[in-house]
C-alpha cells in the first residue's frame, strides 16, 4: 500500500477504493513479476491499467490467485485481514429494495476505481512521482460503542448488523482501521459486514453530530447508510423516511 500511496500522492483522490485498488494491483504484479512492490517501474503500472476495459474480470482472476500466493487471501474475513477489504471492491451490490437475482444491482467497486486510476496514472510525470515522498498511514484505529443496534438504512429497509456466530447484535461496537471496518458484538466475536464502509461509518457519525477521530458510544442506534446511496447522505433522515414508509 506505501507504493500505492506514493504513485497517487501527486494527484490524491481521496476516494478510498482508489488506493485500495491500486494496492491490490501493485500486489499482483509483485507476486507475478517476482520483484518487491517499490521496484515494479511506474510505466509498468500504466500499461496494466491501459490494458484494463471496462468489466477487468480477469484482473480479478490474477488478483484473487496471487492475493492466495502471498497469502493474504483466503484467510477469512475479520480485523487486519485483507479479505473484507477484498469483499468490498470485487462484490456486485444489490439495486435499493431488490434482493439479489431479481434485479442486477451494481457492478464491483473495483472496475469503477480501475477507470479512475487509469486517468489519475496517465496524467502524472515519473519524475514527480520519484521526489514524492511515501505517504504514512495513520496507525490510530477508531471504536464506537453503540448502546442498542447498528442499522443499516436504506429507503426501503432498515436492517441491523448481527453477529455472525451469535447472532447477537445489541450492545456491540464498530472497530475502524484503516480501510476496514468491522462489527464486534457484545460477547466479543468478530463479523465483517460487506454493508458497512469505513466512509459510511465515518459520515454518520459527522450527522451524529459525534466527533471523528477519537473513540466514542453511542447511547441508542447507531445509522448508517446503504452502499447504494450518497455517501454524504443523511443515515436519521433517511432512517425516519423509511419507518414512515414501513409503518
Amino acid at each position: 500500500m506505501a507504493r500505492a500511496a506514493q504513485l497517487l500522492a501527486p494527484g490524491w483522490d481521496e476516494h478510498p477504493d482508489g488506493i485500495n485498488t491500486l494496492s491490490f494491483i501493485m500486489l499482483t504484479l509483485s507476486v507475478e513479476r517476482q520483484q518487491p512492490p517499490e521496484s515494479i517501474p511506474f510505466a509498468t503500472v500504466a500499461e496494466e491499467l491501459r490494458a484494463q476495459g471496462e468489466e477487468p474480470l480477469e484482473l480479478s482472476r490474477r488478483i484473487e490467485a496471487a492475493g492466495t500466493t502471498a497469502g493474504v487471501l483466503g484467510t477469512g474475513c475479520g480485523p487486519d485481514t485483507l479479505d473484507t477489504m477484498w469483499t468490498d471492491l470485487s462484490s456486485w451490490l444489490e439495486a435499493p429494495g431488490e434482493p439479489m437475482g431479481d434485479a442486477p444491482g451494481h457492478p464491483p467497486a473495483l472496475w469503477a476505481a480501475v477507470g479512475r486510476l487509469r486517468e489519475v496514472i496517465s496524467g502524472l510525470d515519473e519524475s514527480v512521482i520519484r521526489q514524492t515522498p511515501v505517504p504514512l498511514p495513520s496507525p490510530r484505529a477508531l471504536t464506537i460503542s453503540v448502546g442498542h443496534h447498528v442499522q443499516v438504512v436504506t429507503t426501503a429497509a432498515i436492517q441491523p448488523v448481527k453477529c455472525d456466530t451469535c447472532a447477537g447484535g445489541e450492545g456491540g461496537s464498530l472497530r475502524v482501521d484503516g480501510p476496514a471496518v468491522t462489527f464486534v458484538c457484545a460477547e466479543g466475536h468478530t463479523t465483517a459486514d460487506r454493508r458497512l464502509e469505513v466512509r459510511r461509518v465515518l459520515n454518520a457519525l459527522a450527522h451524529a453530530g459525534l466527533p471523528i477521530g477519537t473513540d466514542v458510544a453511542v447511547e441508542g442506534d447507531f445509522l448508517v447508510t446503504s452502499r447504494a446511496y450518497g455517501e454524504q447522505s443523511d443515515p436519521q433522515y433517511l432512517y425516519r423516511f423509511t419507518a414512515d414508509l414501513l409503518a
